[in-house]
């Protein structure tokens, strides 16, 4: 079994946080244009997109830390776990963190939370070889 090196495991938890924050304000200040509830077509483009967001998120954390495959499962299991616990927060106090979405939209942004985050799980897994991140 491999263990996670030291300093992949604190960038993993460092840019899970990052990602959580950014993600956060962008979704305070614009959650209304995001989380539109009454639009089929819109939230179903919104949940296409979220898969190849994710992988490049991941993508680009696995290259910019040189992440061997081996380290990978774990560093993605520390970003989405830091980004987890924290929208939990998020969620406890949603009225006060997001007040701009309505009833409606905060079901949309709980859902798109737990399919962007089960991306970001499987960010770790597949695909197994990526351009710019070593093989070993």
């Amino acid at each position: 079994m491999t263990m996670i090196s030291q300093r992949v495991a604190l960038y993993a938890l460092a840019y899970g946080l990052l990602i959580w924050f950014e993600a956060t304000l962008m979704i305070r200040w614009m959650g209304e244009l995001i989380f539109v509830s009454g639009n089929v077509a819109w939230t179903a483009a919104l949940f296409a997109v979220t898969p190849a967001l994710v992988y490049s998120i991941g993508w680009f954390f696995f290259s910019a830390f040189q992440t061997p495959r081996a380290e990978r499962a774990a560093a993605a299991i520390l970003i989405c776990a830091t980004g987890l616990l924290a929208n939990a927060a998020v969620i406890g106090w949603i009225d006060v963190v997001l007040p701009g979405l309505t009833a409606g939209q905060e079901r949309l942004f709980a859902s798109w939370i737990a399919w962007a985050y089960g991306f970001g799980l499987l960010s770790g897994l597949w695909p197994r070889n990526l351009a710019r991140v070593p093989a070993a």
